[in-house]
């Protein structure tokens, strides 16, 4: 019997340590990954810093909205005037001053501009990134305001890295008819499947390291990557969408931007595959196919 109850106390004491390494693995990656603190956000700002054209915010005017879950949210706005209106999503670590060339491309068209900081990101609030599952209710939010101040507005949603997924996101919802076009540049297809290959790129990182980091992130934060699905959201977009991705992207497989493309119809669907060009670095590799490509695209569709 007392070995009996030796066994037993020893199996539960081992389940317990394993529970707790469970815990804390899992703790310590999601902190990395997905907060506003993380060392991965820090370590992309870095990555994004050194966009020049930032100065072209000064004149907008900083506006806000209250997200679903009470969080306040900032955007920049400059109305220039126009009936058409370009919502401009950055990436995973950045913040509105990192979509100021893809602006200044905006404004030569004589848009107006909504330039957002993400939750998490700028001058938002939020401590949790859901890599698009709560961004893209926070996009709703931002399309519904900007309807408020314009009820006649055509609105571009154009969105870069976790942005563009996040726009692809909110193409399958239901959107008001003043959303009518869309441009995604570099985004991902699925949550899982770009975490899963960013863990993968790093040795000291296992696929058991992935699996903890993930079920943590599903049982404690009840975020599953999964269904963090772009592909399956564009299957019910109505919009014409283009899509862009450089063929050397070492950050987003560039193979997703086909399986992204693929759920659009041709007849509303626009390529640009930016030759020699990491993540979101086609513009700065062929500025001037890019813009071509994107010119054609939207004059298509009278935009």
């Amino acid at each position: 019997m007392k070995i009996f109850l030796f066994v037993c106390l020893a199996l539960l004491i081992l389940m317990l340590v394993i529970l707790a390494v469970y815990l804390v693995v899992g703790n310590v990656f999601y902190r990395l990954i997905l907060t506003r603190k993380g060392r991965m956000v820090k370590k992309i700002v870095k990555y994004f810093d050194c966009d020049e054209e930032y100065h072209i915010f000064d004149d907008f005017e900083k506006i806000e909205i209250t997200s679903e879950d009470d969080l306040k949210l900032c955007g920049y706005y400059k109305d220039n005037n126009h009936p058409k209106l370009a919502i401009l999503v950055h990436g995973y670590g950045g913040n509105h001053t990192h979509t100021a060339k893809f602006a200044n491309y905006f404004i030569k068209r004589g848009y107006d501009i909504l330039a957002i900081d993400q939750r998490c990101h700028g001058e938002s609030q939020g401590r949790d990134i859901t890599m698009g599952r709560q961004e893209s209710q926070d996009l709703l939010l931002w399309i519904n305001k900007m309807l408020e101040l314009k009820p006649a507005y055509k609105i571009l949603l154009f969105g870069v890295s976790m942005g563009a997924s996040t726009v692809c996101i909110t193409c399958g919802k239901n959107l008001p008819s003043n959303v009518v076009i869309a441009v995604e540049d570099s985004g991902y297809d699925n949550a899982d499947r770009e975490l899963r290959y960013m863990f993968l790129q790093h040795k000291i990182l296992s696929k058991l390291c992935y699996k903890i980091f993930y079920n943590y992130t599903l049982k404690t934060q009840e975020l599953d990557l999964k269904k963090v699905d772009a592909i399956s959201s564009l299957k019910s977009s109505k919009i014409p969408m283009m899509f862009i991705h450089g063929d050397s992207d070492k950050i987003v497989p560039t193979e997703m931007v086909y399986n992204l493309s693929s759920q659009i119809p041709q007849t509303r669907r626009g390529l640009f595959i930016g030759s020699g060009a990491g993540h979101v670095g086609s513009y700065n590799e062929n500025a001037r196919d890019y813009e071509r490509a994107l010119n054609e695209f939207l004059s298509k569709f009278n935009m």
